[in-house]
């Protein structure tokens, strides 16, 4: 548990930069709010809010990425990190550190993105608490590899790769569209990563059906401890690295 001081410091410096939060939030509800008038124009099965509003949700919490890559790519070049390192922290110190300040603010973006789906025409029922818990495994996907991004790159480096990582996530998992007109190349890859996979929990999750759920789950799964396992090795390079 000696993480949790440093997690509340981690905390205060998310919440001082308000901005990048407020624009991961605004931003999906916009989408939503788009999509659904776009809904009432053109009966796209995809663009109705039961189908929109989970994808767009997991966009929004693609941003978590951003963040955490940000913050900790900013603490290796104030050397803040490395500082750190004399501490008695293990590298799974500091990656919980960095994720457990994500978690009330990817729930926030969550509810705010739920918010303005049931504005617009998602159905209020006790499939809302399950859509809820569909969004777990992708919420620590999206901070792992946050993690993972901000030890590896600078502060430079992040924006490209963490835009990288949302538009291409928002692409190849189908968040607004459906990935079976990217043909068969394209949907395969689709296929083989997270995303597709996590919006695809989500929007079963909203619907109330459980086929093929926990399939979904566990790929995102896998992927989680994939990039967490990643993320140590790194740290300890980055440990070793700055004790030379």
């Amino acid at each position: 548990m000696k993480y949790l001081y440093f997690s509340s410091r981690n905390q205060k410096e998310i919440i001082r930069d308000p901005l990048a939060l407020i624009f991961g939030i605004l931003m999906p509800i916009a989408f939503i709010l788009f999509f659904s008038v776009m809904a009432k124009n053109a009966p796209i099965e995809m663009f109705k809010p039961i189908s929109i509003t989970p994808g767009l949700t997991i966009f929004g919490l693609s941003f978590i990425t951003m963040f955490l890559g940000s913050l900790i790519a900013k603490d290796k070049s104030t050397s803040f990190l490395s500082r750190l390192f004399v501490s008695p922290l293990k590298p799974k110190d500091f990656i919980f550190g960095y994720i457990l300040p994500m978690i009330p603010i990817a729930f926030l973006i969550a509810i705010c993105c739920t918010l303005a789906g049931i504005a617009v025409g998602v159905p209020f029922s006790i499939n809302i608490l399950f859509v809820f818990l569909s969004y777990i495994p992708y919420i620590f996907f999206a901070s792992v590899t946050g993690v993972l991004l901000g030890i590896i790159f600078n502060e430079s480096q992040i924006i490209g790769f963490g835009n990288l990582f949302i538009i291409g996530g928002a692409l190849l998992g189908g968040m607004w569209m459906d990935i079976t007109v990217l043909g068969g190349t394209f949907k395969a890859i689709a296929v083989s990563l997270p995303f597709y996979h996590a919006v695809e929990a989500s929007r079963l999750a909203l619907s109330g059906e459980t086929v093929g759920i926990w399939q979904h789950f566990g790929v995102v799964g896998i992927y989680v401890l994939v990039v967490f396992m990643l993320a140590v090795i790194f740290f300890n390079r980055k440990l070793k690295s700055d004790d030379k």
